[in-house]
Protein backbone atom coordinates (compact mmCIF):
# COMPACT_ATOMS: atom_id res chain seq x y z
CA UNK A 1 0.00 0.00 0.00
CA UNK A 2 1.34 3.19 -0.94
CA UNK A 3 0.08 6.40 1.54
CA UNK A 4 0.03 9.93 0.19
CA UNK A 5 1.73 12.70 2.55
CA UNK A 6 -2.12 13.89 2.96
CA UNK A 7 -3.15 10.17 4.26
CA UNK A 8 -0.86 10.04 6.84
CA UNK A 9 -2.41 12.13 9.14
CA UNK A 10 -4.56 9.38 10.15
CA UNK A 11 -2.08 7.64 11.60
CA UNK A 12 -0.59 9.51 13.77
CA UNK A 13 -1.60 11.27 17.24
CA UNK A 14 -0.30 14.52 19.23
CA UNK A 15 0.28 13.29 22.78
CA UNK A 16 0.24 16.16 25.04
CA UNK A 17 0.58 16.11 28.92
CA UNK A 18 -0.15 19.60 31.09
CA UNK A 19 2.68 20.19 33.50
CA UNK A 20 3.28 23.45 35.68
CA UNK A 21 4.70 26.10 32.73
CA UNK A 22 2.07 24.44 29.98
CA UNK A 23 2.66 20.99 27.63
CA UNK A 24 4.70 18.36 27.13
CA UNK A 25 4.17 17.28 23.59
CA UNK A 26 5.22 14.84 21.18
CA UNK A 27 3.89 12.31 18.11
CA UNK A 28 2.74 8.68 18.08
CA UNK A 29 1.52 6.38 15.76
CA UNK A 30 -1.01 3.70 15.24
CA UNK A 31 0.23 0.55 13.70
CA UNK A 32 -1.78 -2.39 13.66
CA UNK A 33 -0.22 -6.41 14.05
CA UNK A 34 -3.08 -9.60 13.65
CA UNK A 35 -5.91 -6.79 13.63
CA UNK A 36 -4.51 -5.72 16.94
CA UNK A 37 -4.20 -1.63 17.68
CA UNK A 38 -1.00 -0.64 18.78
CA UNK A 39 0.19 2.74 19.86
CA UNK A 40 3.91 3.44 19.03
CA UNK A 41 5.76 6.39 20.35
CA UNK A 42 9.29 7.25 21.89
CA UNK A 43 10.13 6.45 25.83
CA UNK A 44 10.68 9.89 26.77
CA UNK A 45 7.32 11.25 25.09
CA UNK A 46 5.64 9.16 27.45
CA UNK A 47 7.88 9.52 30.28
CA UNK A 48 5.86 12.19 32.28
CA UNK A 49 2.34 10.55 31.25
CA UNK A 50 -0.44 11.73 34.01
CA UNK A 51 -4.23 10.81 34.09
CA UNK A 52 -4.52 14.06 32.77
CA UNK A 53 -2.96 13.01 29.50
CA UNK A 54 -4.23 13.06 26.13
CA UNK A 55 -4.50 12.87 22.76
CA UNK A 56 -5.48 15.00 19.86
CA UNK A 57 -6.37 12.76 16.41
CA UNK A 58 -8.37 13.76 13.49
CA UNK A 59 -11.65 12.96 13.34
CA UNK A 60 -14.21 11.77 10.73
CA UNK A 61 -14.56 15.79 8.89
CA UNK A 62 -10.66 15.95 9.74
CA UNK A 63 -10.54 18.44 12.79
CA UNK A 64 -8.56 17.88 15.84
CA UNK A 65 -10.75 15.76 18.36
CA UNK A 66 -9.16 15.73 22.14
CA UNK A 67 -9.63 11.72 23.72
CA UNK A 68 -7.86 10.96 27.02
CA UNK A 69 -5.11 9.19 26.54
CA UNK A 70 -6.36 6.66 29.07
CA UNK A 71 -9.55 5.84 27.41
CA UNK A 72 -7.37 6.44 23.65
CA UNK A 73 -5.56 2.83 25.03
CA UNK A 74 -8.56 1.04 26.61
CA UNK A 75 -6.49 1.05 30.03
CA UNK A 76 -4.23 -0.41 28.67
CA UNK A 77 0.19 1.13 29.72
CA UNK A 78 2.99 1.30 27.75
CA UNK A 79 5.91 -0.97 27.96
CA UNK A 80 9.54 0.41 27.23
CA UNK A 81 12.13 -1.04 25.20
CA UNK A 82 15.31 -2.63 26.90
CA UNK A 83 17.65 -0.62 24.87
CA UNK A 84 15.92 2.00 22.48
CA UNK A 85 14.00 5.33 22.47
CA UNK A 86 10.66 3.09 22.15
CA UNK A 87 7.55 2.94 23.84
CA UNK A 88 4.47 0.76 22.70
CA UNK A 89 1.13 0.17 23.97
CA UNK A 90 -1.36 -2.58 23.11
CA UNK A 91 -4.19 -1.10 22.98
CA UNK A 92 -7.75 -2.93 24.68
CA UNK A 93 -10.63 -2.23 22.53
CA UNK A 94 -13.54 -1.02 24.28
CA UNK A 95 -17.22 0.35 23.23
CA UNK A 96 -15.56 3.50 24.01
CA UNK A 97 -12.28 3.99 22.02
CA UNK A 98 -13.10 1.53 19.13
CA UNK A 99 -14.47 4.59 16.84
CA UNK A 100 -11.06 5.65 17.16
CA UNK A 101 -9.71 2.92 15.81
CA UNK A 102 -11.22 2.06 12.68
CA UNK A 103 -9.01 2.83 9.80
CA UNK A 104 -6.44 3.82 11.94
CA UNK A 105 -3.38 1.43 11.56
CA UNK A 106 -0.32 1.90 9.44
CA UNK A 107 0.55 -1.96 8.65
CA UNK A 108 3.10 -4.04 10.45
CA UNK A 109 3.92 -5.51 7.55
CA UNK A 110 5.08 -2.01 5.90
CA UNK A 111 7.32 -1.80 8.66
CA UNK A 112 11.04 -2.54 7.46
CA UNK A 113 12.20 -4.09 10.95
CA UNK A 114 15.35 -4.72 8.97
CA UNK A 115 19.35 -4.03 9.33
CA UNK A 116 19.84 -3.14 6.20
CA UNK A 117 21.83 0.26 5.74
CA UNK A 118 19.27 3.03 3.69
CA UNK A 119 20.22 4.59 0.69
CA UNK A 120 21.29 7.95 0.82
CA UNK A 121 19.72 8.84 -2.63
CA UNK A 122 15.75 7.85 -0.93
CA UNK A 123 13.47 10.67 -0.01
CA UNK A 124 12.62 10.07 3.31
CA UNK A 125 9.43 11.97 5.38
CA UNK A 126 8.92 12.14 8.49
CA UNK A 127 5.40 13.71 9.90
CA UNK A 128 4.97 15.08 13.64
CA UNK A 129 3.51 17.92 15.66
CA UNK A 130 6.91 20.15 15.87
CA UNK A 131 5.86 22.54 19.51
CA UNK A 132 2.60 21.09 18.88
CA UNK A 133 1.47 22.80 15.39
CA UNK A 134 -1.46 21.28 12.99
CA UNK A 135 -2.83 20.10 15.81
CA UNK A 136 -5.36 22.58 17.47
CA UNK A 137 -6.22 24.32 14.45
CA UNK A 138 -9.82 23.92 12.40
CA UNK A 139 -7.93 21.10 10.69
CA UNK A 140 -5.90 18.20 11.73
CA UNK A 141 -2.86 18.40 9.46
CA UNK A 142 0.37 16.98 10.87
CA UNK A 143 3.42 18.68 9.64
CA UNK A 144 5.40 16.86 7.57
CA UNK A 145 9.25 17.54 5.81
CA UNK A 146 11.12 15.79 3.60
CA UNK A 147 14.84 15.02 4.03
CA UNK A 148 17.47 12.21 3.59
CA UNK A 149 20.29 10.24 5.31
CA UNK A 150 23.18 11.45 6.37
CA UNK A 151 24.37 8.73 7.99
CA UNK A 152 23.48 5.36 10.15
CA UNK A 153 24.67 2.74 12.38
CA UNK A 154 25.77 5.29 14.52
CA UNK A 155 26.23 4.62 17.97
CA UNK A 156 25.38 7.59 20.55
CA UNK A 157 24.13 8.30 23.74
CA UNK A 158 20.62 8.77 23.95
CA UNK A 159 19.41 11.89 25.27
CA UNK A 160 16.41 11.01 27.43
CA UNK A 161 19.04 8.65 29.54
CA UNK A 162 22.40 8.70 28.45
CA UNK A 163 22.54 5.05 27.50
CA UNK A 164 24.22 3.84 24.15
CA UNK A 165 22.18 3.29 21.38
CA UNK A 166 22.46 3.00 17.34
CA UNK A 167 20.81 6.07 15.21
CA UNK A 168 20.34 7.27 11.65
CA UNK A 169 21.27 10.36 11.42
CA UNK A 170 18.72 13.17 9.13
CA UNK A 171 20.27 16.16 7.04
CA UNK A 172 18.04 18.50 9.01
CA UNK A 173 17.19 18.71 12.73
CA UNK A 174 13.67 17.91 13.90
CA UNK A 175 12.28 20.39 16.62
CA UNK A 176 10.39 19.55 19.73
CA UNK A 177 7.10 17.41 19.57
CA UNK A 178 8.50 15.64 16.04
CA UNK A 179 9.44 12.95 18.89
CA UNK A 180 8.11 10.12 18.95
CA UNK A 181 6.95 10.76 15.11
CA UNK A 182 7.50 8.07 12.40
CA UNK A 183 10.02 8.25 9.45
CA UNK A 184 8.88 6.94 6.26
CA UNK A 185 9.81 6.33 2.77
CA UNK A 186 6.34 7.17 0.95
CA UNK A 187 7.50 4.86 -1.90
CA UNK A 188 7.08 7.01 -4.62
CA UNK A 189 9.06 10.34 -5.89
CA UNK A 190 8.41 13.19 -7.92
CA UNK A 191 10.78 14.91 -10.05
CA UNK A 192 9.49 17.33 -12.19
CA UNK A 193 6.82 15.33 -14.55
CA UNK A 194 8.30 12.09 -13.74
CA UNK A 195 6.59 9.88 -10.89
CA UNK A 196 8.80 6.90 -9.43
CA UNK A 197 6.40 4.43 -7.59
CA UNK A 198 7.76 1.27 -5.39
CA UNK A 199 5.71 -1.49 -3.44
CA UNK A 200 4.76 0.49 -0.72
CA UNK A 201 4.88 2.77 2.10
CA UNK A 202 7.84 1.53 4.71
CA UNK A 203 8.18 2.83 8.30
CA UNK A 204 12.07 3.14 8.80
CA UNK A 205 12.21 4.74 12.18
CA UNK A 206 10.54 7.30 15.39
CA UNK A 207 12.34 10.37 15.93
CA UNK A 208 14.52 9.88 18.80
CA UNK A 209 15.49 14.13 18.95
CA UNK A 210 17.79 16.78 17.66
CA UNK A 211 21.82 16.31 17.92
CA UNK A 212 23.12 20.00 18.14
CA UNK A 213 26.60 21.35 18.96
CA UNK A 214 28.25 24.74 19.93
CA UNK A 215 28.24 25.85 16.18
CA UNK A 216 24.85 25.45 15.87
CA UNK A 217 24.53 22.54 13.91
CA UNK A 218 21.98 20.19 13.98
CA UNK A 219 21.16 16.79 13.19
CA UNK A 220 18.06 14.50 13.27
CA UNK A 221 18.37 11.50 15.27
CA UNK A 222 16.16 8.59 14.52
CA UNK A 223 15.82 5.20 16.48
CA UNK A 224 15.75 2.71 13.60
CA UNK A 225 13.40 0.54 13.21
CA UNK A 226 14.77 -2.68 13.54
CA UNK A 227 14.34 -2.20 16.92
CA UNK A 228 11.28 -3.07 16.39
CA UNK A 229 12.20 -6.62 14.80
CA UNK A 230 11.09 -9.08 17.61
CA UNK A 231 9.92 -6.52 20.62
CA UNK A 232 6.42 -5.27 18.64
Amino acid sequence: MIFQRDALSTVVCNIRTPNAVGEEVGTAIFVGKNNVPFLLTAAHVIANITPQSYVLLSNASGAPQKVMLSELLGGATFVTHAQADLAKAQITVTLQNKQWLENRCFPHDHIDMSANLLSKDVELTIVGFPNGLGANGSKFTPLTFRTYVAGQAITLPRADNGSACDFVVLEQPAMGGYSGGPLFDLGYMITGAMRTTKEKTLLHGIVHGTISDNTGGKLAAITPSKYLNGWL
